[in-house]
């Protein structure tokens, strides 16, 4: 599995050039880790998650979700489950899962299955669950949906969702530059 994720990884900074050095802790993350390591939910280290931006153009709008235990509004996304067989699988998995959502049209990059962003970002404590800090090295995919729909939430993960604006989320500082990599994608 790592050296797919590498090579997601090259032919991701062959479109993002710039984000190189932003991706320095998870290149070493790899290099210091075993297959096993980087999906494991339980290495405090840190693991590999996915996540599912949903777009529908039509609104300007992106879905978020209120998630519990973190108490704040984010969108979909996950740990890798051992039956997946790629990231873009398990971005898929984590939607349906979270949403209901399965009429989803995915956002090809060069015209490759590539996440439209990859993030590098601590998760807390969390007492419910007995997990200590650690990272989680994201790998967003973005789909689109025509409507703006209803939402059937998992709610032992999360409690509410709503539909916010691009410049709602331009101004939300744990989306970082996903609102103009979409413009300058479209």
């Amino acid at each position: 599995m790592k050296e797919n994720i590498r090579l997601i990884i090259n032919k991701y900074l062959e479109k993002f050039p710039n984000e190189k050095e932003r991706l320095f802790l998870l290149l070493d993350y790899l290099n210091k880790s075993n297959n096993e390591q980087i999906v494991d939910w339980d290495n405090t280290d840190g693991h590999l998650t996915v996540g599912a931006f949903v777009y529908c153009k039509n609104a300007d709008k992106f879905l978020v979700l209120y998630h519990k235990d973190l108490e704040m509004y984010l969108y979909p996304g996950g740990h890798i489950d051992k039956d997946d067989k790629t990231m873009l699988d398990a971005a898929k998995r984590e939607l349906k899962e979270e949403t209901g959502l399965n009429n989803v049209k995915f956002l090809y990059i060069n015209n490759e299955v590539l996440p439209f962003d990859i993030d590098i970002h601590i998760i807390p404590n969390n007492d419910r669950i007995n997990m200590p800090s650690h990272y989680h090295f994201d790998f967003r995919y973005l789909f689109f949906v025509d409507n703006v729909d209803n939402i059937i939430l998992d709610e032992e993960e999360c409690k509410d969702y709503k539909w916010i604006s691009s410049n709602e989320l331009s101004k939300d500082k744990n989306y970082g530059n996903i609102v103009e990599k979409l413009k300058s994608n479209r």
